[in-house]
């Protein structure tokens, strides 16, 4: 009896563990648990069908092959394990004039929008390699068109390979999530003349979600070394992206797209352009961008940030520090031609208007600061102590919705107003010498009353709009005055004639063109 309780355990603990390889080619569905699965021809999921593989398996291709995704494929690893595709053997993958040392993707197509999502989660993409016919030649290692139900968490794209876009991704039509996700070593382009646009992803027509990514060390031949947005409308968040290269937009590239939704506390680091923008080039786009660092990139010209053809970009609370570039003017902005009017407000900007290069610049640049940023060091882009871009930024931005956390997922508003940057500074500061860096606001006296009044310096002559905010940010007054010379002083009583029921700390915010000012004070 014994014996027989032995042999069942053996059997129920060697049952469920996985077996060693499986040769896969055809239509697939099902579970894939198994150590390792060697593809040897192109795989299908069928429409209608679902295909799980298992945390920890390996899928190894032994030639040019694709997985075709027609239906449903869910590929969810663990932390500890996961889920690798990749080439069996990579010897020629160097030579992008053939299809050796790589696979050949896997492919969104033909996927109907009716098909439920497909997800992968802890998975590793090696050594795509999208080369040949020349629809062949789009995504490395993933290809989607007119699918946008995949999301990707916690993945690696690394060391993938496109003949003409999206080294390691490309999407069409495609609104999908790359999330807490790392892009690495991916190259898009050739020795041709079809340029390569987004070494690391690329997305045409499409609104995705990139959010809490790491790009670092992809490289394109035409533009966007770590990604490239073309006719796309992305929500693009928390993303370090450091030391990618391409011709144009080294960093990033935004193309005829006309964004609405969030792009911000993004830090963009060390990376170069051939000619153009090292950090970040617009050509023909209306970004609007928020909370970034762009710091020691290089470009021939334009070594933080570019625009071209009527490129009407903006930027808010933003850092351009320590860029270079071949020419000494142009070291942190390019402006290419006098159509493309970008804006910069409440930035740090290095040297000012007078390191702008190209064309005359046109556009808005209102309260921006010329100082040092002070950062920490050591590669830490951290504000230290006394920076001019604490709580130098502004939240009130129009359309664009600011994130309530910073790059590191701290509280974006301490002290009570936005920092400038991509991390807002967590250490502790004397707030009332903070508030006296710049101060050309009193209310006398504070705690205030409606017999207080309100002394600010103005321009002769200059519109200013005045707002009055309480506990939460709700909006309780606002007046548009004409400015007289020197010091101006306004009578509480007309901001306050109607809201002696609020009670507590309020804000007073006061904006002309290109001046902030903002008090906090107690209304009793």
């Amino acid at each position: 009896m014994r014996k027989f309780y032995f042999l069942l355990l053996f059997f129920f603990l060697f049952s469920s563990a996985k077996s060693q390889n499986y040769y896969a080619c055809g239509e697939q569905a099902g579970v894939w648990n198994y150590d390792t699965v060697f593809v040897h021809c192109n795989v299908l999921i069928p429409a209608g069908s679902q295909l799980e593989i298992a945390p920890g398996t390996q899928v190894l291709f032994t030639g040019h092959y694709s997985m075709f995704v027609e239906g449903v494929l869910k590929a969810i690893g663990h932390a500890g394990d996961t889920i690798c595709f990749a080439s069996a053997d990579t010897t020629g993958f160097s030579n992008i004039h053939s299809t050796l040392g790589g696979w050949n993707g896997i492919r969104f197509e033909n996927t109907a929008e009716t098909s439920d999502s497909s997800l992968f989660a802890y998975c590793k993409f090696s050594y795509g390699k999208a080369v040949g016919d020349s629809l062949n030649c789009f995504g490395g290692a993933i290809r989607l068109r007119n699918f946008g139900k995949v999301s990707i968490r916690h993945s690696h794209i690394h060391h993938n390979y496109s003949f003409y876009w999206g080294g390691g991704l490309y999407a069409y039509k495609s609104n999908i999530l790359v999330e807490n996700s790392i892009v690495s070593g991916n190259y898009a382009g050739n020795d041709g003349m079809v340029y390569g646009y987004g070494g690391g992803l690329c997305f045409v027509s499409c609104d995705p979600v990139v959010k809490k990514n790491h790009f670092y060390g992809n490289s394109s031949t035409g533009v966007g070394g770590a990604a490239s947005f073309e006719y796309s409308k992305p929500i693009l968040l928390d993303c370090y992206v450091h030391d990618n290269y391409s011709t144009l937009g080294g960093g990033l590239c935004f193309l005829r797209s006309y964004p609405d939704q969030p792009i911000a506390n993004l830090l963009i680091i060390n990376n170069e352009a051939k000619f153009f923008g090292g950090g970040i080039a617009n050509l023909t786009a209306t970004t609007v961008m928020s909370n970034a660092t762009i710091a020691h990139n290089h470009a021939s010209m334009g070594g933080g940030y570019y625009c071209n053809d009527y490129a009407h970009a903006r930027l808010f609370n933003s850092i351009l520090w320590g860029n270079t570039s071949d020419s000494q003017t142009g070291t942190q902005v390019w402006i290419w031609d006098v159509y493309s009017k970008p804006g910069f407000y409440y930035c740090v900007v290095e040297g000012g208007l007078p390191f702008f290069g190209g064309s005359p610049f046109s556009g808005e640049y209102i309260g921006n600061i010329e100082n040092d940023p002070l950062f920490e060091g050591n590669g830490s882009y951290c504000l230290l102590p006394g920076s001019p871009a604490i709580n130098a930024g502004t939240s009130d931005i129009g359309f664009f919705n600011l994130p309530e956390t910073d790059f590191l997922g701290n509280n974006r508003l301490m002290y009570g107003s936005v920092d400038i940057g991509a991390i807002e500074y967590q250490g502790y500061t004397d707030i009332k010498t903070l508030e006296n860096q710049n101060k050309k606001i009193q209310i006398m006296p504070n705690p205030v009353s409606e017999n207080s009044v309100i002394l600010f310096n103005a321009k002769s002559g200059g519109q200013y709009r005045i707002r009055l905010f309480a506990a939460g940010g709700k909006l309780i007054s606002e007046k548009l005055i004409t400015a007289n010379v020197g010091v101006n002083q306004l009578a509480m009583n007309i901001l306050l004639s109607d809201v002696f029921s609020v009670k507590g700390l309020c804000l007073l915010t006061i904006w002309s063109e290109d001046e902030q000012f903002t008090e906090k004070f107690i209304l009793q």
